[in-house]
């Protein structure tokens, strides 16, 4: 049931959550501030890491868990020394996507974001773009190094995502 509550935000895209968000953030004195940008971008990037999280703890073998209880392995040494190491491939992936969508994500930053020192590398863009004319070389110069950071993050967990995303969807 809280995993359907949670999923359930998928459902709706960011742009029609994006008024109450204001509001809330601006009675929360967050307005300006890089937690204001950070904290919502969280909270919708949790419902989708949960379904990877999920899809991929359930397919562990439960008699990995009960062999380190026979041997007096408690629940945090078994999530130090099995679960953590095990789950590089996930955590890799639910890190790839998530860095991807907030380091592109343009709306929130424009919304919550008004003062130009603290604007985000997608909002740089805007500066190069004036009402009669657009510096164009400037613009795509800006556009990959915006994009730089997230090639780079991509091909460093490369190797782990397919790993990552067909982890929880064999079943047997």
């Amino acid at each position: 049931m809280l995993f359907a509550y949670f999923t359930i935000g998928m459902m709706f895209p960011f742009a029609t959550a994006i008024l109450p968000l204001f509001l809330k953030i601006r009675d929360l004195g967050l307005l300006d501030t890089p937690a204001g940008v950070i904290f919502p971008q969280v909270a919708f990037g949790l419902a989708f890491s949960m379904m990877l999280f999920r899809g991929f703890f359930e397919q562990l073998p439960k008699e990995l868990f009960e062999a380190a209880q026979i041997d007096g392995i408690g629940y945090m040494g078994f999530f130090f020394r099995f679960t953590l190491p095990l789950s590089v491939p996930i955590l890799s992936t639910v890190a790839t996507f998530v860095f991807v969508q907030s380091w592109n994500n343009f709306l929130l930053p424009l919304v919550v974001l008004n003062e130009q020192p603290s604007y985000t590398w997608t909002l740089g863009i805007m500066q190069y773009r004036g009402a009669y004319m657009t510096d164009w070389s400037r613009v795509l110069a800006f556009v990959t190094l915006t994009m730089t950071p997230a090639i780079v993050f991509f091909f460093a967990a490369q190797k782990y995502i397919v790993a990552g995303l067909t982890g929880g969807a064999v079943k047997g």
